[in-house]
This record gives C-alpha cells, sequence and structure tokens, in this order.
C-alpha cells in the first residue's frame, strides 16, 4: 500500500506554509518533541497513543504537526487532519467531518447501527446521537483503514463542542488500536485526554535556537537588525520568522520598542481578539499604543474616544478578563507582548489617529505627550519638535533605538526651518550607524537636502559621505576638501568642524596619505582647535603622526558622550601608540557599553583592533580567532566593509602564525581584493604581513623579507600595528635572508622615530631586533636586556626572544645553557598554537642533546597548567633546580617552588623523577 496523507492538503490544515516560518524541513529547538513523536510513531502498528501539545500561539504547535504527518508517511502510516476553521465553529460536528472526509466513501461498508450514527451527525437530523456512539462509528470507519492511522489535530480547543467530545472518547477507548492521535491547544492547562497519554508544552525557543531561526529565515537582513528581532520576539518562534524593520519609516510600535507585525503574526493572535465588544477594541487599542502604561492615563484616554468613563473600565474589565492585558500596580501591561504590535495592525489609520489624539491630552504634560500630539499634528511646530527631540535624548538600552529613530524623523517632519530639520536628520542618521543599521542611515540621508543649506549643507553632505561607509574609493583628494570644510563651518558649528577633520584624519589613515596631506590635517587642526585636548583631538593625533611615546589622557572631556565612547578613542590612541595592554582595558570597558546600548555598528571598530592585540598578548590564540571571526561578522552585517576586511586580516596573520598557510594565503587575497575595492592601501600591510609570515614559516625567508620590507618604504609614514608587529619577523628574516645590514637600517630609523619615550612593547621589539641583527660579539647583552623582567607580557614576542638565543648559545656550542631558553620557547609556542615554530623550537633542543617536549598522550597539558606553569614543569622535568628555574624566568625560588606545589597534583605526580617520567611517557606516546 503506498503511503499518503490522506487531506486536501499534504499538511495538518491550518499547518501555515512552513516550519517554524520557514522553508527548512527541520524543526529548530524542538528535539525532544520530535523524539517524542517518534517514539508515539515507533509503537502505533502495536496500540495506539496519544500526544497532546499545548502551546501559546506562534510556538509551532502547527509546525510540529506537519513534522509529526511527514514523518509518519514515511513510515506508511495514513495520516488524517482537522483544524478549527472559525465560520464553522457554530456546527455540530463540523470538524470532525473535516478530519473523516477522505473516508466517508466507505460509510456503505459499516455496519447499520455506526452508518446511521455517522449519517445522523453529519446531515444535521432531529436525534443527535451520544459522543460515545459516535465514537464507537468512528472507530469502526478507521478500522476499516488497513495499518495504523495518525490523527493531526491542531486548535483542538478551537474546535465545535461536539468535535471535542467525539474526540475525547475516540481517544479514551483508541488505545488498543493502531490509532494515534496528535492534538494541539493554545490551553496552558488542563487534564491530559488519556491518564497514560503525553503531553508537551511548547516554550519559548532559548537564545541559540531562536538565532539559528531568524538567521535561517533571511529576513533579518542586518545584526542589528537580528538582535532586534530576538529582542521582540522573545523565543516565539512565529515571530522569530516573521518580524523585521523594514526600510521604510518607523510606524507607531516604534515609540514602545517593538517591530511591527505581520499579516501571518496578526492571523496567529486573531482568534484571542475575535468577539471583543466596541468598547473592550478601543481600550485595548488606547493600551496598545499609549507610551504611558499608567492605568488612569489609559483610561481617561479611552473615555474621551468613548464619551463615558464607565464604558471604558467596562471594557478594561472585558480585555483583562480575556487575558489580552493584567494591572500591576496601577500599571498596565501585556502578558503576551506579541499582541501590542498585532492590535496596531488590525486595526485601521483612522483609530488609530483618534486613538493618538486622545493619548495626547490625556498625557498633556508628559514628554512622552510629544509622540501622540506629533503623530497627529498637520503643519510644522518646532516647539513640539523640540519636545521630540528631548524624548530621543533619554536613555536607551535594548531596541530603546527605535523609540529615538522616531521621535527624531518625527521631530525632523516637524521642522519647519531646512537647517534644523537637517539637523535632526543627520542626528538620527548617525544615530543609526552607531545601531549598525546602515539601510536605516541611508534612507535618513537621503531626505535632507543641502542646496537649500549653503555652505553649512555642503559640509554636512560631506560629512554624511563620510558617516556612511564605502565611500572611500573617492581617494585622498577628499582630505583637502574636507579640511576645508572644516575652516568653513567652524564658526558656525564647531561640532561639525571636528567631526570634518576627524574624517579627514581616517581618511588619511586609511588610504596611507603622503606627508603632504597630513601636515594639511594638522595645520587645520591647529588653526581651528585651541585650548586644552579632548579624546577625539588625540585620535586626530594618533591618526596624522608619529607615536607620542606613552599614551596621553585628554586634558578636556568631551560633554554629553554616550557611554563607551571615550573609552573606545582613547583605546585607539593607545593602540596606535602600541599601549597595547592599556587599549585591551579601554577596549573591554567600551565594548559592555557599546553591548548594553545596543551600539552594534561601534563593536567591529574596537573587537579589530582588540583581536589583533591579542596576537601579541594572548597566550593562546584560539579565543584570538574567534573575536577576529565576531568582528568580522558584525561587520560585514552593519554595512562595514573596511573593518571586515581588516578582521580578515587579522585572521590570516594568526593563521599564518600556526602554521595554516593555505588559509593565511586566502585570507590575504580577500583583504587584496577588498582594498581595490574600498581604495584603501591601509588593508593592503595586513595582507602582505599574512604573506609575509606564511612564507617565513615554510622557511622562505628571503620571500618573506621582500615582503616585510615593503611595509617600510615609506619613512615619514605614521606606523601602526603592522610595523610594530611586522619589525620583529624583519629581524628574524634578515639573517637567512642576507639583508642584515638593510634590517639595521629599518630598525634604527624606527628607533629614531618612536623616540626614547617608547612604549615598552616598542621598546622590546627593538631590543629583539638589534640583538637578532647584532654581531656576535654584542649580541648577548642585548638578548638579556631583551629578556628582562617584563618579557613575558608579549607570549609571542617572549617565544621568538627565547628561541633567537638558545639558536644563538648553541651555534656558539654552549649547549647546556641553550637547553633552557629553547625550552622556554618550545613551551610558548606551543601553548599559543604555533605549531611549526614550535617543531622548530624542538628541533634545536634536540640538536642540544636535550629532549624535546612532545604534545600529551592521554591530553594537552596546556589546558590544565597556565603557560609560565607549563614552562616551570618542563625545565623542572630536566633536572633543573628551583633557583636554575627562577633565574631564568625571574622569579624567586619560593615562586618556583609555590608553582610546582600546585603543578604536582595537577600532572598526578608527586616528586620530580614522576614528573620527568610524565613528559618521557608524553614524548613516546604512552600513558604516564
Amino acid at each position: 500500500m503506498s503511503a499518503r496523507i490522506e487531506s486536501a492538503d499534504a499538511r495538518p490544515k491550518g499547518a501555515g506554509p512552513d516550519l517554524n516560518g520557514s522553508d527548512d524541513r527541520e524543526l529548530v529547538g524542538r528535539e525532544r518533541e520530535q523524539e517524542q513523536v517518534a517514539a508515539l510513531l515507533a509503537v502505533l502498528p502495536r496500540g495506539g497513543q496519544v500526544l497532546h501539545v499545548r502551546g501559546a500561539p506562534g510556538t509551532g504547535k502547527s509546525a510540529l504537526l506537519r513534522f509529526a504527518a511527514e514523518a509518519a508517511v514515511r513510515q506508511g502510516i495514513r495520516v488524517l487532519s482537522t483544524s478549527s476553521a472559525p465560520a464553522e465553529r457554530g456546527l455540530r460536528h463540523a470538524a470532525l467531518h473535516s478530519l473523516l472526509r477522505p473516508r466517508l466513501a466507505r460509510l456503505d461498508g459499516l455496519p447499520d447501527p455506526e452508518r446511521l450514527v455517522l449519517d445522523a451527525a453529519f446531515t444535521g437530523g432531529a436525534a443527535v446521537p451520544s459522543a460515545a456512539l459516535l465514537a464507537e462509528a468512528v472507530l469502526s470507519l478507521l478500522d476499516m483503514t488497513p495499518g495504523p492511522v495518525l490523527l493531526c489535530v491542531d486548535d483542538f480547543d478551537r474546535l465545535d463542542a461536539a468535535t471535542r467530545d467525539v474526540l475525547r472518547h475516540v481517544a479514551r477507548r483508541g488505545g488498543g488500536t493502531p490509532l494515534g492521535m496528535i492534538l494541539a491547544e493554545r490551553s496552558s492547562s488542563g487534564p491530559r485526554l488519556t491518564p497514560d497519554g503525553l503531553g508537551v508544552t511548547l516554550e519559548a525557543l532559548p537564545g541559540p535556537q531562536a538565532r539559528l531561526l531568524v538567521a535561517s529565515t533571511g529576513r533579518a537582513t542586518g545584526y542589528t537588525e537580528q538582535e532586534l528581532v530576538l529582542a521582540v520576539a522573545e523565543g516565539n518562534p512565529l515571530a522569530l520568522t516573521e518580524l523585521s524593520l523594514g526600510s521604510g519609516p518607523l510606524g507607531d510600535t516604534a515609540a514602545f520598542g517593538m517591530l511591527p507585525a505581520t499579516p501571518r503574526l496578526a492571523e496567529a493572535y486573531a482568534e484571542d481578539l475575535a468577539g471583543l465588544s466596541a468598547a473592550a477594541r478601543t481600550v485595548l487599542l488606547t493600551a496598545a499604543l499609549s507610551t504611558s502604561p499608567a492605568t488612569r492615563d489609559i483610561l481617561d484616554a479611552s473615555s474621551r474616544l468613548l464619551g463615558s468613563p464607565d464604558a471604558a473600565r467596562s471594557g478594561l474589565a472585558e480585555t483583562a478578563a480575556r487575558g489580552l492585558v493584567v494591572e500591576e500596580g496601577h500599571l498596565l501591561g501585556f502578558p503576551r507582548p506579541l499582541v501590542r504590535p498585532v492590535v496596531l495592525h488590525t486595526e485601521p489609520a483612522a483609530r488609530r489617529l483618534s486613538a493618538h489624539a486622545a493619548l495626547g491630552r490625556s498625557l498633556a504634560g508628559s514628554p512622552h505627550a510629544a509622540w501622540h500630539t506629533a503623530r497627529c499634528a498637520g503643519a510644522p511646530d518646532e516647539e513640539l519638535a523640540r519636545r521630540l527631540e528631548a524624548l530621543a535624548a533619554g536613555p536607551r538600552s535594548g531596541t530603546g533605538v527605535l523609540v529615538a529613530l522616531s521621535a527624531l524623523e518625527a521631530a525632523a517632519v516637524l521642522s519647519p526651518e531646512p537647517e534644523s530639520r537637517a539637523g535632526r536628520l543627520l542626528r538620527a542618521a548617525e544615530l543609526a550607524c552607531d545601531h549598525g543599521l546602515p539601510e536605516q542611515a541611508l534612507r535618513l540621508a537621503r531626505r535632507i537636502d543641502p542646496t537649500e543649506l549653503g555652505t553649512w549643507g555642503r559640509a554636512l553632505l560631506l560629512w554624511i559621505h563620510e558617516l556612511l561607509r564605502g565611500n572611500s574609493a573617492v581617494g585622498r583628494g577628499r582630505i583637502a576638501e574636507l579640511c576645508e570644510a572644516a575652516r568653513a563651518v567652524a564658526a558656525k558649528d564647531p561640532a561639525l568642524a571636528q567631526k570634518l577633520l576627524h574624517a579627514a584624519a581616517r581618511r588619511s589613515w586609511w588610504q596611507q596619505a603622503g606627508p603632504d596631506e597630513r601636515r594639511l590635517i594638522r595645520a587645520t587642526f591647529e588653526d581651528l582647535r585651541s585650548g586644552p585636548r579632548d579624546a577625539r583631538d588625540l585620535m586626530l593625533l594618533a591618526l596624522t603622526g608619529p607615536p607620542p611615546g606613552t599614551s596621553p589622557a585628554p586634558s578636556k572631556p568631551l560633554p554629553d558622550l554616550p557611554d563607551g565612547d571615550e573609552e573606545s578613542l582613547l583605546g585607539h590612541v593607545a593602540h596606535l601608540d602600541a599601549d597595547l595592554a592599556g587599549a585591551d582595558l579601554l577596549f573591554a570597558e567600551a565594548e559592555a557599553a557599546f553591548r548594553a546600548g545596543g551600539r552594534y555598528g561601534r563593536l567591529p571598530q574596537i573587537l579589530v583592533p582588540k583581536a589583533m592585540g591579542q596576537i601579541l598578548l594572548a597566550t593562546r590564540w584560539d579565543g584570538t580567532l574567534a573575536l577576529a571571526e565576531e568582528a568580522g561578522a558584525i561587520a560585514a552585517r552593519t554595512g562595514q566593509p573596511d573593518w571586515a576586511a581588516r578582521a580578515t586580516g587579522t585572521r590570516g596573520i594568526v593563521e599564518a602564525l600556526r602554521g595554516h598557510g593555505d588559509q593565511a594565503l586566502e585570507c590575504a587575497a580577500q583583504v587584496e581584493e577588498a582594498s581595490l575595492r574600498l581604495g584603501e592601501t591601509r588593508q593592503l600591510s595586513l595582507a602582505v604581513l599574512a604573506r609575509a609570515l606564511t612564507a617565513s614559516g615554510a622557511g622562505r625567508y628571503a620571500e618573506a623579507y621582500v615582503h616585510l620590507r615593503s611595509l617600510f618604504a615609506e619613512a615619514t609614514a605614521p606606523y601602526s600595528f603592522e610595523h610594530y608587529c611586522g619589525l620583529a619577523f624583519l629581524a628574524e628574516a634578515a639573517t637567512a635572508a642576507g639583508e642584515t645590514d638593510d634590517a639595521r637600517t629599518v630598525v634604527g630609523h624606527f628607533a629614531l622615530v618612536t623616540g626614547p619615550g617608547r612604549a615598552p612593547l616598542l621598546g622590546r621589539t627593538l631590543d629583539y631586533a638589534s640583538a637578532v641583527l647584532s654581531p656576535d660579539d654584542e649580541a648577548e647583552a642585548v638578548y638579556h636586556r631583551a629578556l628582562g623582567p617584563g618579557a613575558a607580557v608579549w607570549p609571542l614576542l617572549h617565544g621568538m626572544t627565547q628561541f633567537a638565543y638558545g639558536a644563538w648559545l648553541r651555534r656558539r656550542r654552549r649547549l647546556t645553557e641553550s637547553r633552557i631558553p629553547l625550552a622556554a620557547a618550545e613551551s610558548v609556542f606551543r601553548t599559543l598554537g604555533a605549531g611549526s615554530r614550535a617543531e622548530q623550537a624542538a628541533s634545536e633542543l634536540r640538536a642540544t642533546g636535550g629532549a624535546a617536549a612532545a604534545r600529551t598522550a592521554g591530553g594537552d597539558l596546556s589546558e590544565v597548567l597556565s603557560p609560565q606553569q607549563l614552562t616551570i614543569a618542563r625545565l623542572a622535568a630536566r633536572g633543573l633546580t628551583n633557583r636554575a628555574i627562577g633565574e631564568h624566568l625571574r622569579l624567586s625560588p619560593r615562586t618556583v617552588a609555590s608553582h610546582l606545589y600546585q603543578i604536582f597534583p595537577k600532572m598526578d605526580v608527586t616528586s620530580r623523577a614522576q614528573l620527568a617520567a610524565r613528559f618521557r611517557a608524553d614524548e613516546n606516546g604512552r600513558p604516564g
């Protein structure tokens, strides 16, 4: 017998067009429920079982029924289905007839008593059979179908009462037959149909599954839009698949931080809203629209609309009795928040405008009254626009950006003067960019007409071009234009002038402008900016000039700066000045503030340099890669291709250091393509570094040197991370490439430009480069300086220095001494994940007659020991005393003993002999 669903539809009626709102056949986050369906189907040939599914609208009940039906068909089980039809709800046995319709052609085969019972039920005769008799007839009819049968019943609690009674009897009496039932309903409580039946309640999807479902639908196109959908949907699968921000003006729902409902979402809640009286509908609309949750405000506005306080109170009581609203402490709330946008979707615009007008009068004096009044305003009103602007300036988090954007856009509409209108639209566009909403920002910016704004308007247009990403290809000529515009508006709008200069400095850095452009920016800055420097000023100076040494603190605070902005600016200054540890702390503070405020558009700008810093600061690169990948994903989905390319370049450098040449070269190629597309030569430096490290990792030092040398081609260019990082590798490659003298020239110029007050990292890098390039009779003293106290702050550089020193000692036949730094280098490289460098250190160590440490056979010791502990353990295993270890690592013997006290139990040993045996066993691949 061929398997098929015996229904006009190939899924349960009313199940909707897809699963969880997606065309994907996989149910997201419903693994336990799918297992229960599978268990029911598995026992069905031997005896029936009932699965009772409960859940709020949109939680996926219909999707689960469809999954069950399709799974049953694949197993050769016949499926009959039905669901609620509002138009037939008053007809006795209407849903039962729909369920059995594919089998009614076999009525003539039934015994007369059962046939007459079914005829009486479906023909509307005067004698209505009891539910028990009708259930027996239904079972007899189903028994005529060969093989097991599955009944899928959606909206069970919404079916006509007669059908529900019959199905209850069928469920109780069908247990001994191959008849299974899955019934879904919205009721959150109540007894199961059978004592031994299965029951499941579909809850909201947890975060990871909700995120996966949103991503699978593709409706939320950007990162921030996806975050807004997640916040509004609260795990409801239907809402996760239906909600989106759209590209048009924000509607009424934005006033309370929600997204507009869709027809399908409204349909899911239609039953909840059906049958309300006119008074209840009015109160519900007013409550849904009101920006004030106070019960008295909602009742007052409703009374104005209904003409009677009693009617308003009656309507409120009706909506509360239906569970649509709930009052707590004189405040009205929606127990199911999605009802709120659904109500607004179902009400016509004229009724919404009337409710806005009533709320505007009822909330007079409240900051939120401006929103309602503005929705009804028919002419420009500067005072009302200012009140809306104040509403936008309030505190916000989560979906609060929707409130601010809609308020600013409404204020712009009400602005009588072109300049005030343009200024408000600009603020909204800046806010949208900050929050990672590029489409909204572009839509708002397009509403600004600079032709009616004169010089200020032209300057404003320039700033908008810089604000919106993807405009870098206009070239360096824009730098002079930005400086000229800054001078033109400095007297009228100092804040805009500062933004224009900052944009010029950013462009000069990204495009690696020449000294003339950088001098122009600085000269304009000095002419326009006098007095104490703020964080933006320091950022401009760092982008256009050589590093000042230590990062200066701003002597002037920036007024009204959003949370995280100053930390972000100062973090960038510290990063450009090679104070990576200080930058890391500032970026962490800025990241927390940006995430809390939903300012996702700013995240890539701190996550990417943070990931770069972690290349030199981290003890393991797993987290560094994850950080770069997250930064790149957010940048790509918030319209920031420049930061996305920089994140890819960061990944390429890490992959090259880990010895994954193919992945590194793929990243380099992507960065080079992006550089051409964006017109930003700065990106090429990252590709160059990734290619150079890939070449040196493969032993092609001459090729690596050519790549690295190109980074230092322009002697006057401001240095950045690529130079700080690349200088060490240039020195490393120089000797093998026969370029020692040239490399000394580069290092000497680097030392001259960075000056005596340089950041500690630069000093340590110069020490390393000088040691590697020094003549043999001078090198040892420089190595000791490079390995002095504090060197371990930068593990990669420290490992490189240890390796170079150990190799230098081995070449001079000081084999015993060389083993300590070589072993330390191997430990550092293995912990970082630099496999090829670790093997190189191990090879050098074996050449000294010492045993190189191997990866542990029973697990990676770096998972249980810190990098310093692992280094101490390996040195102790080779027989070094606590004093010898301490002298090498700049630790006291007591500190070494304390570390060993913690190491022994972690490695399950009690003596140095066992410690050595453990490492020997790991090297031989045997359990220790």
